[in-house]
């Protein structure tokens, strides 16, 4: 489960084990980003995010933009990478912190 802060933000995944673990959803990839069950790779935190857009929108619910995804929305490079609690494009320069910083 992620770890959330006190203001129910989600906390960023400790640096010891960005690229190292694999991918909670999909266990193929690298975990880069804090999801909903542990760490999770790009394109899976990108497919969370959407989902979770998708049923708070049914809901009738604001819904957040997520700029993370693989290839960049931005751009379409697939040069793109996370420390855990940012997501960049190393092509375009975008660049959106998804959590805070791990304590």
């Amino acid at each position: 489960m992620a770890a959330f802060s006190r203001p129910g933000k989600p906390v960023g995944l400790d640096a010891r084990y960005v690229g190292r673990l694999p991918c909670a959803v999909c266990g193929l990839r690298a975990m880069k980003l804090p999801g909903r069950e542990g760490g999770v790779c790009i394109p899976c935190y990108a497919e969370e995010r959407a989902a979770a857009g998708r049923r708070a929108a049914s809901a009738g619910a604001w819904v957040a933009a997520s700029f993370v995804g693989d290839p960049c929305l931005a751009c379409g490079s697939r040069s793109v990478d996370a420390n855990g609690w940012v997501f960049w494009c190393n092509s375009c320069q975008m660049q959106t912190a998804v959590a805070l910083p791990p304590r």
